[in-house]
């Protein structure tokens, strides 16, 4: 009896043992182990190899995008002047015509208390795409590239010449009722909504609408910096680091373009493009390097689109964590370590995945996952893998690798502590207190 005993025993310890070796050759499935012969160590890259770090970089000087405005206003086509000559223009007015100075552009970018406006002298005549104005007895005068004072002086000879006016006794007045204007596109990705909405980080927003404005905008003002403030401000945080200014003349080229084909046709330098009508201007650059935005780059001109694209930029999480694509900071740099805690998913612990284990009445993963596999595709279209132990991570700040675009990260086991998991989740869980309460009732 005590030997029949026995040898049930060790028929139950034995086929524990078979179904123990079964159980853990058929369980290492797709989240336990996986093989990183080829990775490389993350320790062993030098991180120079990769972008540069997002919060080493820094806002341009936003003046840069403006332009510089002359001493005195220079008359050019498309202005419209206010002329008075005393008894030749008008040539039956006793008394002094007086033109009310009216709203020049829109309101809502020149607000009604933020403009000048004042009387002027004279009658309105608007310069002509010669730069000319026509006036009686001297016909058209030229005063494109001239300053009021100057205007005044070269009308005053002209009359002199004619016999019309006697030294000494002229009266000319001249000045400027409305500036030229310049009319110009705005298309912005970013968010037009003043009324941010917050989401989850692992939320995936595929409908997203952009905006697009007509203004324009008074010589000397026709820049990109005031393109950006009339609509909106400065890009948001789901805006690239860069806009882009496309001439007119551009249309003719390309007539289909987005943010990754105006990247191709401009380079990374400002100024040297290799379309000259497609420029790329930053707004975030390395210290270290030196940008200069040309003048000519920022100003724009009639049929100019000023285009500010989205920011796309994405990491993607699997294997034991949940599989999202995650937003990157755009403004801050996130490590390996970051980016598991962003994905909103415990990677292991006692306690399983997401507190699963309680439910299955499981021990769950008594050893938590501690590699990490990182897919990144570099510049000339190439992937490598590289592999992280968390392990290391905690002590070796090279083991915590920066993570960048397009990044594909993957949380698995170790082989070692996948032998542990699984051991206690199918024998210690089911198996062996069964076994031995068996046995206790025997």
């Amino acid at each position: 009896m005590i030997r029949s005993d026995a040898s049930r025993r060790v028929a139950n310890l034995t086929i524990a043992a078979t179904l123990t070796v079964v159980l853990l050759g058929t369980s290492t499935g797709c989240h336990l182990v996986s093989s990183a012969k080829h990775a490389i160590p993350a320790h062993r890259l030098d991180p120079s190899l990769f972008s540069c770090p997002r919060e080493s970089m820094v806002s341009i000087s936003y003046a840069a995008l403006g332009q510089d405005r002359p001493p005195e206003h220079l008359i050019g086509a498309g202005d419209t002047l206010s002329v008075y000559v005393y008894g030749v223009f008008p040539a039956n007015e006793e008394e002094t015509p007086v033109q009310q100075r009216t709203q020049a552009v829109n309101q809502r970018y020149y607000p009604p208390r933020g403009t000048e406006v004042g009387p002027s002298t004279g009658l309105p005549l608007r310069v002509d795409e010669r730069g000319m104005i026509e006036l009686p007895l001297i016909g058209n005068t030229s005063v494109a590239g001239k300053t009021i004072p100057e205007a005044i002086d070269l009308l005053r000879k002209a009359y002199q010449e004619k016999e019309v006016l006697k030294e000494g006794n002229e009266q000319i007045y001249m000045s400027l009722i409305i500036p030229r204007v310049r009319r110009v596109v705005v298309l912005r990705e970013d968010t037009p909504n003043p009324q941010v909405a917050l989401v989850q980080p692992t939320t995936n927003p595929e409908i997203h609408r952009g905006s697009g404005q007509v203004i324009d905008l008074p010589i000397y003002e026709n820049d990109v910096l005031h393109a950006l403030a009339a609509t909106g401000g400065l890009p948001g945080t789901d805006a690239s680091r860069e806009l882009y200014v496309i001439r007119r003349e551009a249309a003719q080229n390309s007539a289909f373009m987005n943010a990754e084909t105006l990247q191709t046709l401009t380079s990374g330098n400002v100024g040297v493009e290799v379309n000259p009508n497609i420029i790329r201007i930053p707004l975030s650059v390395q210290p270290c390097d030196v940008t200069t935005i040309p003048r000519d780059s920022t100003i724009l001109h009639d049929g100019d689109v000023v285009f500010v694209p989205r920011r796309n930029e994405y990491f993607v999480t699997g294997g034991l964590l949940p599989g999202a694509r995650i937003a990157l900071p755009r403004d801050e740099d996130i490590d390996v370590i970051e980016a598991i805690a962003m994905a909103t998913g415990s990677p292991g612990g006692p306690l399983g995945l997401s507190g699963a284990a309680i439910a299955n009445a499981n021990p769950g993963y008594i050893r938590e996952a501690t590699r990490v596999l990182i897919l990144r595709k570099l510049g000339d279209g190439r992937q490598i893998t590289i592999r992280v132990d968390l392990d290391r991570a905690i002590n070796d700040a090279k083991e915590r690798i920066r993570i960048q675009p397009d990044d594909v990260v993957m949380v698995q086991q170790k082989p070692a502590g996948a032998f542990m998991n699984v051991t206690m989740n199918w024998l210690g869980g089911q198996w062996i207190p069964n076994a031995f309460l068996i046995n206790a009732n025997d």
